[in-house]
């Protein structure tokens, strides 16, 4: 009797090495985890780009307003601007509070590209410097430049690779129009 009970024994830990059965589930609970990261930071990012894109067509839609003379002939103020713009962004960005517009514009090209900031600079400020803010529609036949920024947070941790302000966490997102406005009648101007 006790030899048998050995060799059942024995047997036992040979058939339990040599089963297979939850072997599947073992080695997708090791994968799962960087899978799902993966898959996350891959649906993340492409929100972001998706969002940047939508704020560079928000852009487009408001610049028109300003190089056409729209802006100038309804006397429109940067918060009627910013609605405009807000009417395509709002689609994926709550823009209350967390769109920057900056407008400026200047004689030719030349004087414009040396007064526009950089894009990092147009928004919330970041590091206690004060933020770069400007409403200038300018005159006809002016060149003008339209930035818009928004702050994308990140959900998922580790993505600061994707960082350009902050501390790694914040990705600033722009939409940019640089254009000449057209030759509408002078004497109007943005309020």
């Amino acid at each position: 009797m006790k030899i048998r009970t050995m060799i059942g024994q024995h047997g036992l830990r040979r058939r339990f090495r040599r089963n297979e059965e939850g072997a599947s589930a073992v080695e997708f609970a090791l994968v799962a985890t960087p899978f799902l990261y993966v898959l996350g930071c891959i649906i993340e990012t492409g929100l972001m780009m998706f969002t940047e894109y939508v704020l560079q067509t928000s852009v487009q839609d408001a610049a028109r307003q300003v190089r056409t003379g729209q802006a100038h002939t309804a006397a429109m103020s940067q918060t009627e601007l910013k609605d405009i713009l807000c009417e395509t962004a709002n689609i994926i960005i709550d823009c209350d509070g967390k769109v920057t517009l900056y407008v400026n514009a200047q004689t030719n090209f030349a004087t414009l590209e040396g007064t526009v900031p950089p894009f990092v600079n147009v928004g919330p400020s970041v590091g206690g410097s004060p933020s770069i803010t400007s409403w200038d529609c300018g005159d006809p036949s002016d060149a003008t430049a339209v930035i818009a920024t928004y702050d994308w947070e990140f959900v998922l941790p580790f993505m600061q690779f994707f960082s350009n302000i902050g501390d790694g966490e914040i990705r600033r997102l722009v939409g940019f129009a640089m254009f000449r406005n057209e030759p509408f009648p002078t004497g109007i101007s943005c309020s």
